[in-house]
């Protein structure tokens, strides 16, 4: 008895012992890059100047994952940024989906390291003044040949309803409750950041409010940092400010020195608790540039050695807000089906699971098939019939499952079982 549960051991020790991984994530508004109004010119915004400088911040931070507002919104220009700044040097990076149902002439936009993450899809979540868009991605394991899932991240951009006033208030608060009530209906509860410009002034504001002390508290998100208060002009946190880097306007740029917290990312309880392979690092959450003594001055005046002289200079001359950045752990796996009678078929899955099974398909042929989630006792419990073809994402539901053991099992058209895999419960 002793050699086959060794056996046993060994399975589930090979199956969910873990790859380990660091990586960055960074979220920055831009200012009007690649977009000239009345007051950002082709000389107080130059987007080849700004170019220059961003490519410093980059390789400074060196995020795997990097987010955006204030991009121009055409398609030209956000291809630009990706083959100007993100790869200047060599092709590392790859860009989301162009999303703008809202018309906007300011979008968001993520860019990714190929290395460490695939990207899945983009789906605006709200369109009300501008797009809240849902990224997808999962992290490529190094171990794929061994290993049997991996890890989905969902990074939720936002740039709130700008100005300090009850109407504007109100629409920050209309966008966030629409977005969070898409969460929730599409069940949306896993390893997610939101992160942006929220534009909120102190943290009674109902839009933060709406995210951090959410009705559904499955869907809760979390200020890595947890510092609650009036943000706006308060010396008390200027060591938290991203907004302004200049003490006076240069037509462009906002004025005032730093004095407002306006840049966020927040982290969902699965990530701040580690749950599901991805867990917040901590003490890692910074403002780039802020080194907590320029309240209401520019971030170069005088000294500030948070960051390399160019750097500094950099981030001052790129935007009037500076960037968050944040680190996340990882501990994920991917699984694959290589060959399918000779054409390439590969399924992604997270594992363990909570509420859901997340899958997502890449194939070179459609068929169809069927999905099902079997108890350890053999009683099928879910099926589901499915049209695979190229990229596909299905979900089950499993939120009425109790904790345990359960196999995963697809199956071709004609019956024949062509994947199986255990799946843990939490």
């Amino acid at each position: 008895m002793i050699k086959p549960i060794i056996s046993i051991l060994l399975l589930f020790i090979g199956m969910y012992s873990f790859a380990q991984d660091d990586i960055k994530i960074m979220q920055y508004n831009l200012l009007n890059y690649g977009n000239i109004t009345s007051y950002c010119t082709a000389t107080n915004n130059n987007m080849a100047d700004k170019e220059v400088y961003l490519r410093e911040i980059v390789n400074y931070v060196q995020p795997d994952i990097f987010t955006v507002n204030e991009i121009a919104g055409n398609t030209y220009v956000t291809g630009r940024l990706l083959d100007s700044v993100m790869n200047h040097q060599s092709i590392v990076f790859g860009k989301s989906d162009y999303v703008n149902t809202n018309g906007s002439y300011l979008v968001n936009m993520l860019y990714y390291k190929k290395s460490k993450f695939t990207y899945v899809n983009a789906t605006s979540i709200q369109n009300q003044v501008r797009d809240i868009v849902l990224y997808r991605l999962y992290y490529n394991s190094p171990n794929l040949a061994q290993t049997n899932d991996t890890v989905f991240l969902n990074c939720i951009v936002a740039h709130l309803k700008a100005s300090n006033n009850s109407t504007a208030a109100a629409k920050r608060a209309a966008m966030v409750s629409s977005a969070m009530a898409y969460l929730v209906q599409h069940n949306y509860s896993g390893n997610n950041l939101f992160m942006g410009d929220f534009n909120v002034y102190k943290s009674s504001e109902a839009a933060y409010q709406g995210l951090i002390n959410y009705s559904n508290s499955t869907y809760t998100f979390n200020d890595p940092i947890n510092t609650p208060g009036n943000w706006n002009n308060n010396s008390s946190f200027a060591s938290v400010h991203t907004q302004s880097t200049h003490s006076s306007s240069n037509g462009c740029a906002a004025g005032g020195g730093l004095d407002d917290r306006f840049d966020y990312i927040l982290v969902s309880n699965n990530i701040k608790n580690g749950i599901a392979h991805i867990n917040y690092k901590a003490n890692s959450y910074t403002v780039v540039g802020n080194d907590g003594n320029h309240f209401n001055t520019s971030i170069n005046n005088g000294a500030n050695n948070s960051v390399p002289a160019n750097i500094l200079n950099a981030l001052y001359n790129m935007s009037d807000h500076l960037p968050i950045s944040l680190e996340l752990h990882l501990d994920a796996q991917v699984s694959s089906i290589d060959d399918f009678d000779g054409k390439r078929f590969k399924v992604y899955y997270q594992n363990p699971i909570n509420e859901n099974v997340d899958l997502y398909f890449e194939s070179d042929f459609s068929e169809r098939f069927s999905i099902e989630l079997w108890s350890v006792n053999g009683q099928l419990l879910i099926q589901k019939e499915v049209e695979i073809s190229n990229n596909s994402n299905f979900t089950l539901q499993t939120s009425n499952l109790s904790s345990g053991l359960y196999i995963l099992r697809i199956l071709d058209s004609k019956g024949v079982s062509r994947y199986n895999s255990k799946l843990i419960k939490y």
